[in-house]
């Protein structure tokens, strides 16, 4: 018990400093990493996606919020929408959130999970996004394909590309597989032990392949390539055993032609 007092201490200030962070068991990170992905994840997206004050974006599997905290302060005149499968996550966003600022929406998208959402009613290969065409600036994507299968990912990346404007951007990250992390993942020098196939993907489960898989980097791109998405740059994050990265995903700026 004494061991994990400090941290207790330390995540209560927090806190209090910022009533904005979720409780800890509502979040993967604690709440300096918490803050710090959200803080980088905007600065990449002003940076790489050409962000602007007056933009709308979408930030589909929003979490928590962990992008939205950030982006209260620079979307000026612009306006958020985020979308999850978790009940409790969508809650805590819409009282706390957007209670704070009506331009931020917060929608729960009843799609099955066997881990976040099992009672859950509607498919992602044939999910809907409830928003028109040509809807949005940018679209952000953080660690969702990490958790799909093919036929999902293929879906929402049709999905994206019809409600991103013409011109708009879009932050993907993923496992992408390819010759150098191909060759990390044979050899153990990866952050994650993706032993088994699935279809042209390689996963760490069998029986719940869901929970990390890897994709082909040439299929993913030809994928978007097909929607009209053209991929402009990727990062290598350093989960294939790359030293400097501070990204652990790989990092794509995707934009709709």
């Amino acid at each position: 018990m004494w061991l994990y007092f400090p941290v207790d201490v330390y995540e209560a200030v927090a806190r209090r400093k910022s009533p904005l962070i979720p409780p800890r068991g509502m979040r993967f990170r604690d709440s300096s990493t918490y803050l710090s992905v959200g803080k980088r994840g905007v600065e990449s997206l002003i940076r790489e996606c050409g962000l602007q004050p007056g933009h709308n974006i979408l930030d589909v599997g929003c979490g928590t919020g962990a992008m939205a905290l950030p982006l209260m302060d620079y979307l000026t005149t612009g306006s958020y929408v985020g979308f999850d499968i978790v009940p409790s996550w969508i809650t805590w966003c819409q009282r706390h959130i957007t209670s704070r600022n009506p331009r931020f929406h917060f929608e729960l998208i009843d799609v099955y999970s066997k881990q976040y959402n099992s009672s859950g009613t509607l498919n992602a290969e044939t999910l809907r996004f409830p928003y028109g065409g040509d809807s949005f600036d940018c679209v952000v994507l953080m660690s969702i394909f990490t958790h799909m299968r093919p036929a999902e990912i293929r879906n929402y990346i049709r999905e994206v590309s019809r409600v991103m404007k013409e011109g708009a951007k879009s932050f993907i990250t993923a496992f992408l597989i390819n010759e150098e992390s191909a060759e990390a993942i044979k050899k153990g020098r990866s952050a994650f032990s993706f032993k088994h196939k699935f279809g042209d993907c390689l996963v760490i489960d069998e029986m719940f392949p869901e929970a990390a898989i890897a994709v082909p980097e040439d299929q993913l791109v030809s994928w978007l390539a097909d929607v009209g998405l053209s991929v402009e740059k990727v990062t290598y994050g350093s989960w294939a055993g790359r030293s400097s990265p501070e990204n652990l995903h790989d990092d794509l700026i995707v934009q709709k032609l």
